[in-house]
């Protein structure tokens, strides 16, 4: 497909970088010279530079036969504008990553009204991954797709783990709850596992279970703890304003520190019953003074990594139970699961992520085909949980899981029908409007259910 990538940024570049690796022909836009030019020595990519959302330079990137048009820039007006504009010349699709709040409740009114097909609010998302990691036991990461009724665990096995040495077969066994084994990182390679593949100390395993059923695997694995009524957060920009909201309606004591005066002030405002204090969030003896060690959970989620990272790094220190840190330096996630801290967050994975999902859902005709209904990538960024809606075109319709050859590294994990969840085996059908989680490596680009099927 021809796409257009308006901004250049770390999210830009990323995603540039990954669609050229999916085969497909990228040109890219941006106000600064010397960025486009260093990015198109390097990278197979039609280099333009100007605004997004100047017809011209539109043109000039061949936007009127472009397939898609993402938007990608600092600037919430100048992506809308550039979508707009872009498909006024011809673009089939538009994608426009916002920020701002009031944006939120427009979101109807700018894909039906203006014709933008995707708008991303990434602090907005951040936010709500945020709000539900801090339902879940300290040591745990975890999170939610498929309209919130499959979870994710991310658990780091040692010695005295129930799950250390047993096979895989022999998992629902041991712990006698229904789950799936959907991935495991080994010396920082990926394994999806099948048949007699064991769990080794140090593994990071990453299992899938309905959400209903959570609480009990939880508790088989021991892990069920107080639950969190306590937050010391520090930063209080956009995703920070969005967990206010959110704790406000959970009733949760909150204490924030942000170093901008006039944020403080704005904020205090806004959140009256909220304990505001201004203050650098890398100020050790203020951090102590305020009482960070009190708390339940310490949540860093400024616009600087080092911020974020000290943060975390302190809060640890004094034994905080639960830490939840907004990083976007993938260097730094690793350094702090090097000391078992493993909630950290990334804006941007949750931007390329709702995109791969849209384009994936574009089939070779240049259609929209709704079949991907959500995409969730996990264990560091390698694995996909992809769910599919069957159609009734679908070749394996009516057809058992056991008379389907799948291809290599590529588990079923759950069947959704009449929004029930169900734990396929051998004797489970396909049927048309089930939708089909499917674990896979995320370097297969899988885009529909046929692509699993071995030929």
């Amino acid at each position: 497909m021809r796409i257009v990538v308006v901004g250049l940024g770390q999210t830009g570049q990323e995603l540039a970088k990954e669609l050229i690796d999916g085969g497909h022909e990228i040109t890219v836009i941006d106000t600064n010279k010397e960025i486009v030019e260093d990015f198109t020595n390097h990278i197979d990519a039609i280099g333009i530079v100007g605004s997004g959302a100047s017809k011209e330079v539109q043109l000039k990137a061949k936007t009127n036969i472009a397939d898609v048009l993402i938007a990608l820039s600092p600037t919430d007006e100048v992506n809308l504008m550039s979508c707009i504009s872009a498909k006024l010349l011809g673009a089939k699709y538009t994608i426009a990553r916002i920020s701002a709040t009031e944006y939120i409740k427009d979101e109807e009114y700018l894909t039906k009204d203006l014709g933008i097909d995707l708008i991303i609010n990434e602090e907005y998302e951040t936010a709500t991954q945020i709000a539900r990691i801090v339902g879940y036991p300290s040591n745990v990461r975890a999170d939610a797709f498929a309209n919130g009724k499959v979870d994710v665990i991310e658990l780091k096995i040692k010695e005295d783990s129930i799950l250390a040495g047993v096979k895989i077969t022999k998992v629902k066994e041991v712990l006698k709850e229904n789950l799936i084994i959907a991935a495991i990182i080994r010396n920082e390679k990926l394994i999806i596992p099948r048949g007699n593949a064991e769990i080794k100390v140090d593994d990071e395993v990453y299992l899938i279970a309905k959400n209903s059923e959570m609480y009990k695997l939880l508790k088989s694995l021991k892990l069920i703890e107080k639950p969190i009524k306590s937050i010391f957060l520090v930063g209080c920009g956009k995703i920070g304003t969005y967990l206010l909201k959110i704790f406000e309606q959970m009733k949760m004591k909150v204490k924030v520190v942000e170093f901008d005066r006039e944020k403080c002030i704005e904020t205090s405002n806004q959140f009256p019953d909220i304990t505001v204090i201004h203050g650098n969030g890398i100020d050790s003896d203020m951090l102590i003074e305020e009482g960070i060690k009190e708390y339940d959970c310490c949540i860093a989620v400024t616009g600087e990594d080092e911020i974020n990272l000290v943060v975390t790094l302190f809060a640890w220190s004094y034994k905080v139970r639960k830490l939840i840190t907004k990083v976007v330096s993938v260097s730094y996630t690793k350094m702090l699961h090097n000391v078992e801290i493993n909630n950290t967050l990334s804006p941007h994975l949750i931007v390329l992520s709702s995109i791969h999902r849209f384009i994936r859902g574009i089939t070779e005709k240049g259609k929209r085909e709704e079949s991907i209904k959500s995409l969730y990538r996990f264990a560091d960024n390698e694995a996909e949980a992809i769910e599919f809606e069957i159609n009734k075109n679908f070749i394996g319709i009516g057809n058992k899981l056991k008379e389907i050859k799948l291809k290599k590294d590529i588990v079923v994990a759950f069947v959704i029908r009449n929004n029930k969840v169900i734990m396929p085996n051998g004797e489970t059908t396909f049927e048309v409007n089930d939708r089909v989680i499917v674990i896979v490596s995320a370097d297969k680009n899988v885009g529909n259910l046929v692509e699993i099927i071995e030929e």
